[in-house]
This record gives structure tokens, C-alpha cells and sequence, in this order.
């Protein structure tokens, strides 16, 4: 015992002892988490450009084009003659969708004639297109049934009447935990997760190369372990600012429990040291390791499960994932504890992942790590 806490005593002064370390470990996830969570302060994507091509100019046409110029989603910017005008623009970049009313729409309409609205939308930004498309689609299907109203009651139809025949039945929705589906609260606590990564990547890569031939000779599991818990110590502490932060200052909503999410992120800083040892090892120096593990920051993000559902994968992917990197049973966890308010229970599955992962791999590494620097203090 004495032994582990006198090596955590000199990790920790070495980190104290070096700026570097300290930013990297105390400035760094708070720094990322802010700057990151900059750029989604804005909760929707709003004032998207659109560009408008009314070849009817009918009343029923200007109050489409005014629902679409009312609505905070769309700036209308371009109002042009042809459709050709309108892909250019589109081509071009200067808008991301266009509204196209054709010749005759409101003679169509009000004849009882089926007639159609055109949306284009640049489809090579996903963001903004769905948005687009799902707004376009709401404002239409109003106007569509208000029409239709319109036209039975013309037809001798009672206004009750004329709206249970227009509307044969209604669609209701309840959005639960994040009604305004903003793009902060469905990334920002995935950043966090992976910017911890990379920082106990390098953090750990940095002090596992310091001292290798002391590490590797003599008593390597608790030296290593050492660094493990100077790293968690640090990073404990800013993690949980950046969290506060993010509440605080962003307005990100934190319904879960802590200790859950303490608990799994623990578990996840002992088993992502686990590449962290084998890439020291394998690459004996500080340089390179820092440019792999730099390197594996977007694709282990990419295909942990967090942007693209781990059920919509390939299971043999997901599988070979779970075998070599443990992010992918962290990252969506760790949301869904703080954010959604999962309770223990559920991630159970998630921490034993960790567990089994760590138990199997850390006996592996540590001799990978030995035998690397135990070799090279044998050739001199």
C-alpha cells in the first residue's frame, strides 16, 4: 500500500510540476467543452435561405410563400422566374432549398383538382436538409387541410363537418426529455466523453514513457496504476466543471445520477489506459504515440454507437468494436445517465462491458509493456 501511494504521490507532483500536464488535464476538457459547446448555443438551425418560384401568383400561392417567409426556420432571399434559376442557386450555394409553385396551382386547387408544391432542398448538408424537409412537410400539410376545408364547405358542408371529413383523424405527439430536439443536448455530452478520452490518451501516454525502464523492472501493475489514478484525480475535477458548466452557462439539462456517471467514467478512464499502455509500448515514443492516438480520436467516436445507433451496425462491427476499444461502452452510457436519468440497472450491461474488457486486456498490455522495455534495458 505504501509502495502505491508514494509512486501516486510522484505522478501526482510530476503533473503539478509541469504546465503542460496541468493543461492538458485541468484546462483542457473544459476548454474543448465550452468552445465546442459554442458552436451549438443556438438551439435550432434557423433562418436556412430559400429562394421562391411562384409561377401562379395566386392568392392561394402568396399565402403559401407567407407561411414559409412567417416561420423563423426560413429566410426567403431569392424570388425567381424558372426552376432552372432555382437549381442554379441551389448548385451555387447562395440557398439550401427552394419552393416551387407551378402554373395554374391556384386554379387547380380551387377546381378540386389535384396539384402539388414543389420543395427542393440541397440534400448534401443532412442537418439542414431534414430540418427543411420536416418544416416544409408540417407548413404544406396545414395549408393542404385548410384547403380542403375550404373547398367542402363550399360544397355545402358545415364547418364542423367539412373539418372531421378534411381531418379523418389526428396526429399527436409527446417529445420526451428534449422536446426542442436541439443539436447542444444531443452532442455536447458525447464531446465530453471523448475529449476525456483523448486527454487520459495523452495525459497517460506522457507518463507511461517518462520513466519506462523504472515502470517495466520492478512492481509495473502498481506503478501503472499510479498514473491511472493521478490521471482520474485531474481529470475528475475538470470533467466535472466542464459539467457545470454546461448546466450553467449552456443551459444543458442534468437529470441523472452523478455517482452512476462517476462510477462508469472510472471505469472507462482504467480501461481506455489499457491502448494507452499497449501504444507506449509498441511505439517507444512520445511523438508517434501522440500522432496514433490522435489519429484513432474520430474514428473510435464515429463507431462507438453515439452518432449512429449501435443497433443499426453490422453486429460482427459492433462486436470487433467492443473487443478492442471500450469507448463504444461509455460514450452513449454516460449521456443517457446525466441527460435521460437511466438508472443504474440499465447500464449494468455497459459497466460489466468495461470490466470484462479491462480484466482481459490489462494482464495483456502490462506484459506487452514489460517485455517492450525490459528488452530494450537488456540491448544497452
Amino acid at each position: 500500500m505504501q509502495l502505491i501511494i508514494n509512486s501516486l504521490k510522484s505522478e501526482i507532483r510530476y503533473i503539478l510540476t509541469h504546465w503542460g500536464m496541468m493543461v492538458l488535464l485541468l484546462v483542457g476538457p473544459i476548454f474543448l467543452t465550452m468552445w465546442i459547446g459554442g458552436v451549438y448555443l443556438n438551439d435550432y438551425v434557423d433562418d436556412i435561405p430559400v429562394a421562391v418560384c411562384d409561377q401562379d401568383n395566386s392568392a392561394i400561392s402568396r399565402i403559401i410563400i407567407q407561411y414559409f417567409a412567417d416561420d423563423e426556420r426560413y429566410t426567403l432571399v431569392h424570388s425567381v422566374s424558372g426552376r432552372g434559376e432555382l437549381e442554379n442557386l441551389l448548385r451555387d450555394g447562395e440557398v439550401y432549398a427552394g419552393l416551387y409553385i407551378p402554373p395554374a396551382f391556384g386554379r387547380d386547387i380551387a377546381s378540386g383538382k389535384s396539384s402539388e408544391v414543389l420543395i427542393v432542398i440541397d440534400g448534401t448538408n443532412v442537418i439542414i436538409g431534414n430540418n427543411v424537409y420536416a418544416q416544409a412537410a408540417s407548413i404544406i400539410q396545414t395549408m393542404s387541410a385548410g384547403v380542403q376545408i375550404k373547398i367542402l364547405q363550399a360544397k355545402g358542408a358545415l364547418p364542423e363537418q367539412a373539418k372531421n371529413m378534411a381531418l379523418s383523424f389526428n396526429f399527436n405527439e409527446r417529445m420526451l426529455y428534449d422536446p426542442k430536439l436541439s443539436y447542444m443536448n444531443y452532442l455536447i455530452l458525447g464531446f465530453v466523453a471523448v475529449f476525456l478520452q483523448q486527454v487520459v490518451l495523452s495525459a497517460m501516454g506522457t507518463l507511461l514513457l517518462r520513466n519506462t525502464e523504472e515502470t517495466a523492472q520492478s512492481h509495473t501493475v502498481l506503478n501503472i496504476l499510479a498514473k491511472i489514478a493521478a490521471c482520474l484525480i485531474f481529470v475528475s475535477v475538470s470533467e466535472t466543471t466542464a459539467l457545470i458548466l454546461l448546466n450553467k452557462l449552456y443551459g444543458v439539462v442534468i437529470r441523472g445520477s452523478a455517482g452512476t456517471a462517476y462510477l462508469i467514467t472510472v471505469l472507462f478512464v482504467i480501461a481506455i489506459s489499457c491502448p494507452a499502455i499497449f501504444l507506449s509500448a509498441l511505439t517507444k515514443d512520445k511523438l508517434k504515440y501522440s500522432q496514433i492516438s490522435y489519429m484513432l480520436s474520430l474514428p473510435t467516436f464515429i463507431t462507438a454507437g453515439y452518432i449512429w445507433p449501435q443497433d443499426q451496425m453490422p453486429a460482427a462491427l459492433t462486436m470487433g468494436i467492443k473487443a478492442v476499444w471500450p469507448l463504444i461502452n461509455y460514450v452513449r452510457p454516460f449521456d443517457e445517465i446525466l441527460f435521460k436519468g437511466i438508472p443504474f440497472q440499465t447500464v449494468l450491461r455497459n459497466i460489466s462491458g468495461l470490466i470484462v474488457y479491462t480484466v482481459l486486456w490489462m494482464p495483456v498490455v502490462v506484459i506487452f509493456y514489460k517485455f517492450r522495455f525490459k528488452k530494450e534495458e537488456l540491448s544497452k
